[in-house]
């Protein structure tokens, strides 16, 4: 079931994990997330709606994952462990490890595509 007028980027990949998964149910995840049976059917349902990021959260947390992981661009598990990890360390730490792969980057002749180096 896709809903042509989602204009939200959280409610686009949520209704594209809702369409990929059979055994998730709009009122079955909503339930889970600890939100009224008909919460997320209603986010589909009017035009230009945007759950609050608390809303999101739980969301995320009944999916078994975070709203930073579910919204980020990984694909291949390493991707997604490299975001899960980056997103575990402190601001501080997190800086750190952005000069480390830009230096790995340089050291290995590639160049990054420069969106991609600052998301990190």
């Amino acid at each position: 079931m896709t809903d042509l007028g989602i204009t939200d980027p959280f409610l686009k990949r949520l209704r594209r994990r809702i369409d990929e998964d059979p055994s998730i149910t709009e009122a079955g995840l909503a339930k889970k997330a600890g939100l009224s049976d008909s919460a997320i059917r209603q986010y589909f349902s009017k035009p230009n709606r945007t759950p609050r990021v608390e809303n999101a959260r739980k969301i995320c947390a009944a999916l078994g994952t975070t709203l930073e992981e579910f919204m980020s661009e990984a694909q291949t598990p390493e991707e997604k462990e490299i975001v899960r990890l980056t997103l575990a360390l402190p601001d501080h730490l997190r800086r750190q490890l952005l000069s480390y792969a830009k230096g790995l980057v340089d050291a290995s002749g590639s160049s990054p595509q420069q969106d991609d180096a600052e998301d990190l």
